[in-house]
């Protein structure tokens, strides 16, 4: 059902990003359950739910060769969440958007910028996109605080997907 094994991604100054498995499903939990967390999504999500969102990153990496990867503490192995790129659909195009999403208690040390800084340069570098997104709910002040920080630009636009108006964050590569 779940690949057992973990591949890394990359590294940073402090964190890991590596592909989630099955063993990661009780520790993911505790953000994706977390009800302040998940405040700015319909709900949290059930343990099965958490269970499918592990299965929807592991489907993107066979088929794009990314998606959201665990977010750990290089210095002690500590899970801290996760973070990557997966394809959503943007003004009737499929484009890599980067969401994080960081266990509470973790919350104030820059991790989720660190990430999400990390998973934008591997878009835009080694998977060649010209365009990576960030897409956050208006009020979510703490995730804009985190996109500012890792787009270049910022616009409101009707996402599809929601059915409502959303900030969208962006950063093109290099001469594009």
């Amino acid at each position: 059902m779940f690949p057992s094994t973990s591949r890394i991604i990359v590294e940073t100054d402090r964190l890991t990003l590596r592909e989630l498995t099955v063993g990661d499903v009780d520790s993911l939990f505790e953000v994706l359950g977390d009800p302040i967390a998940m405040e700015h999504y319909p709900a949290p999500k059930t343990h099965a739910e958490t269970e499918d969102w592990i299965r929807w990153a592991q489907d993107s990496y066979e088929q794009n060769g990314f998606g959201l990867w665990a977010v750990t503490r290089t210095a002690d192995g500590g899970f801290l969440g996760d973070c990557g790129p997966m394809l959503q659909p943007v003004e009737s195009e499929l484009v890599p958007e980067v969401g994080y999403h960081i266990v509470r208690r973790e919350w104030g040390h820059g991790y989720a910028t660190e990430a999400a800084s990390a998973s934008r340069d591997l878009v835009l570098g080694r998977f060649g996109y010209e365009r990576v997104v960030s897409i956050v709910a208006p009020e979510n002040l703490a995730s804009r605080r985190v996109a500012e920080k890792v787009h270049e630009t910022m616009r409101e636009f009707f996402w599809e997907k929601s059915g409502r108006k959303m900030c969208l964050y962006e950063t093109r590569r290099s001469g594009s």
